[in-house]
């Protein structure tokens, strides 16, 4: 497998990878608009965030694994020596190690290249897999917000975590 930075030439597989996970990934989070799902949405997508990383406010990555997008992985808000992880993985790649590949991945990029002090993050109680994944990783629970967003008819509460290093 290979970690690489997002760039312009993922589009085509960017776009593959979100279409093929769409129906899995919106069983968890809430959807994203329908216009993302074209070539120029995911175009404009790749634009915002390499503006973004250009600005030192974010990074984002891809997994790939023979030349096929398996996983995404983002530091975002970067601010204060801190930011916020995240990762998606998609549905034929779970229970694989692929997220914690993709986790420590951003844990190094954190901390080697990016030089942050604190990786944060946020994980719906309808995540158990994720929640066990960033502990792992020692991440531990600093807040719990009920009722944090209503999906599927549901109402979702948000577990804050974060990971502090030296």
């Amino acid at each position: 497998m290979e970690f690489e930075t997002l760039s312009k030439h993922h589009a085509s597989k960017l776009l593959e990878f979100e279409l093929k996970n769409r129906k899995w990934f919106e069983a968890y989070i809430e959807p994203r608009a329908s216009s993302f799902y074209s070539k120029n949405g995911v175009e404009e997508h790749i634009d915002s965030l390499i503006s973004e990383a250009n600005a030192g406010t974010a990074f984002c990555g891809v997994l790939l694994k023979h030349e096929i997008i398996v996983a995404r992985a983002n530091l975002k808000n970067i601010s204060n020596c801190s930011a916020y992880v995240g990762y998606r993985v998609g549905e034929d790649f779970t229970s694989q190690g692929v997220a914690s590949y993709c986790l420590a991945q951003l844990i190094d990029i954190a901390k080697d290249k990016l030089n942050l002090k604190q990786l944060n993050a946020q994980v719906l109680n309808n995540n158990p897999a994720s929640m066990h994944i960033l502990r792992k990783f020692g991440f531990k629970a600093i807040g719990t917000t009920d009722n944090f967003l209503s999906f599927n008819g549901k109402k979702l509460s948000c577990t804050e975590l974060v990971l502090k290093y030296a």
